[in-house]
Parts: C-alpha cells; structure tokens; sequence
C-alpha cells in the first residue's frame, strides 16, 4: 500500500513538473509556428496523464477496496489484501492481459494511422501519432531485451 502511495505521490509531482514546462514553453515563446506548437502541447498533455494516472493510484484504490465485497470479506487490512495482490497466480494474470493488450493494440494502431491520414487529419496529428507506435515499437525492443537477458 505505501509504495502505490509514494508512486502516486511522484507520478503527480512529475506531472505537475511536466505540466508546467509546457505551460513555460507555450508563454515564453512567442511566435511558434506549425508542428513547434505541437511540443508544448504534447508536453502539457504527458503532464496530464502522469498527474491522473497518480490521483488513480492514490484516491480510487480505497474507493475500489471499501465497495468490494471481496475485500471485505477477506480482511479489514490492508495487509492481507497486498499479499493476495503480490501473489504470482496474479501477477501473471496480469501480465498476460497486458501482453494480449499490447498485441491487439498492435493490429488497430496502423488501421487507425490509415484512417487518420485518408480523413486528411492534419499532418501533426499523423506524424505525433505515428511516433508514439515507433515509440512503442522501441519500448518493447528495450524491455524484450532487457529481460532475456534476466532470464
């Protein structure tokens, strides 16, 4: 429970961090122009999600675990609850949803790119789009790598 906690309380400093860099970016530049205004823009946004994706990890998880009748019948601490969450039956289940997440993601990604550019969607959406599947593309490389190598 208190390492979700001190995740969350980071996540929302770096996403406040984030937020107003782009903020700065967008006042103290005067005259961009085109895909320039994109970054700022981007930036503010990545802040946004960092910062929720900690509000979520720190106020909705007592909110899951008060109306889950799982919970209460299994304890009233905390405690109990996070073994049943480390425990490795669970874990992979996890894992394994991500993993099928990510591969259906793969398939609806470039139809999606598709669409975006025979709507004639504006190129800096297309080009912000397209990095973010190369982005993932390498992230995945990285990580495959990285745990061969642990394994």
């Amino acid at each position: 429970m208190k390492k979700m906690v001190k995740m969350g309380i980071k996540l929302i400093a770096s996403g406040l961090l984030f937020i107003l860099a782009g903020v700065m970016m967008l006042l103290f530049q005067v005259g961009i122009e085109g895909i320039l205004i994109a970054i700022p823009i981007a930036i503010i946004i990545l802040g946004g999600t960092f910062a929720l994706s900690g509000i979520v990890m720190i106020i909705a998880r007592p909110f899951a675990r008060k109306g889950s009748d799982f919970a209460k019948e299994i304890a009233d601490n905390d405690k109990e609850i996070d073994i049943l969450e480390d425990d490795e039956r669970n874990i992979a289940i996890s894992n394994r949803t991500l993993a099928a997440t990510f591969n259906y993601m793969n398939w609806l990604n470039p139809p999606l790119l598709i669409f975006l550019i025979v709507m004639q969607v504006e190129l800096v959406v297309t080009l912000v789009f397209l990095v973010v599947m190369v982005a993932q593309v390498f992230v995945y490389t990285h990580l495959r790598k990285k745990y061969d190598k642990e394994m």
